[in-house]
């Protein structure tokens, strides 16, 4: 048993190791035969033989071998212990500064210069960075999900092709149920933006308290989505395009799915957008997603779903009975609904761009 799950783990040096170990146990436990061990491990008989009475003198030592490097004694050339001990301290203290950075402090702060890479070897023989148990310095993402459609919504705007062609286009998604809205212009303008914004509140299948953009669009896209759109406009900072996350992703999938598969350089701007209407339908109404609370539904019956579990709260608000139970029952209800009357049905089976 031993045996079988060492030769399921990955075969690093220390699982290999283990992995001759148990089997010369094995073998000298009579549980297996020698000769199965050596065709096992690849060896010779008479060689495992040698190791099997190396073993019994010396234990794991005669299967690990000897370590590189001088056999007595310290390197003439290794740092001092005392060197050593500040690298340790500064790596314990600057988690985040990889050698290069380690080697400029260690200068300034002791004025010793050691090589980037003789700092990473001092971290690794010590244990202190780059073991198979050392988990390197990440931010941890926080990621997040409204609960209401078009309570904020993301837009910005990309270039597909490039400088090879002036063409720019807008997009906004649902930050809850990531429904999708797109518009093709020749330039990113303030006047396009107000125009891309003013056909995404007519499309919108919810209403929209609010839009999160970046800061280049300018005083007087926010004045008119204030003023006469009656939305609340939210201006990331600046080089933060993660506040955008959710846009930004959806623009990695138009241009894998949509722009590289069914646009052509040639196209028109009407052609583009006659297309990339057709693409967005298949986007929002038949394409499962499996983001943040998605659990694999369609913008579409993601944003139904929502409108029915508010509905099913102001119905049993007042009823002794324990609510999530209910809410799952009129859910089970819906998406039967749903799949018996889906949009395959109604369109005679067909779709528009597929991806």
């Amino acid at each position: 048993m031993l045996i079988h799950q060492s030769m399921a783990t990955k075969l690093t040096r220390h699982a290999f190791i283990d992995m001759k170990e148990n089997i010369i146990k094995s073998c000298l436990e009579k549980e297996m035969k020698w000769k199965d061990a050596a065709k096992l491990l690849k060896m010779h008989p008479k060689s495992l033989s040698r190791l099997k009475r190396e073993y019994l003198q010396r234990g794991r030592e005669a299967i690990e071998g000897k370590k590189p490097g001088p056999k007595g004694g310290r390197a003439p050339n290794r740092t001092p212990e005392i060197v050593e001990e500040w690298i340790e301290k500064l790596a314990n203290e600057n988690p985040h500064l990889g050698p290069d950075p380690l080697a400029d402090e260690l200068e300034i702060q002791y004025g010793i210069k050691r090589h980037p890479i003789t700092i990473w070897r001092i971290l690794k023989r010590n244990k202190v960075r780059y073991t198979s148990s050392y988990k390197r310095w990440v931010e941890t993402p926080k990621l997040y999900a409204l609960d209401e459609p078009g309570e904020e919504i993301q837009m910005d705007a990309c270039f597909p092709y490039g400088r090879a062609r002036r063409v720019s286009a807008f997009d906004a998604v649902d930050d809850c149920s990531r429904f999708a809205f797109g518009e093709i212009y020749e330039r990113e303008t303030a006047d396009n933006a107000i125009s891309f914004m003013t056909k995404v509140v007519q499309r919108a299948p919810f209403p929209i308290k609010r839009v999160r953009v970046d800061n280049g669009y300018g005083k007087r896209f926010k004045i008119y989505c204030e003023e006469v759109l009656g939305i609340e406009v939210i201006e990331n900072d600046p080089y933060e395009p993660k506040q955008n996350g959710k846009v930004e992703r959806f623009h990695g999938t138009a241009k894998k799915h949509f722009w590289y598969r069914h646009c052509s350089f040639e196209d028109d701007i009407e052609t583009l957008n006659y297309k990339y209407s057709l693409w967005l339908k298949t986007y929002n109404y038949y394409r499962k997603h499996t983001g943040l609370k998605m659990e694999k539904m369609t913008p579409a019956q993601k944003i139904t779903t929502c409108y029915l579990m508010f509905f099913a709260n102001r119905l049993l608000e007042n009823k002794k009975v324990t609510l999530s139970l209910q809410q799952n029952k009129i859910c089970l209800m819906f998406t039967s609904w749903y799949n018996s009357t889906s949009l395959t049905k109604k369109h005679g089976g067909k779709r528009g761009l597929r991806e």
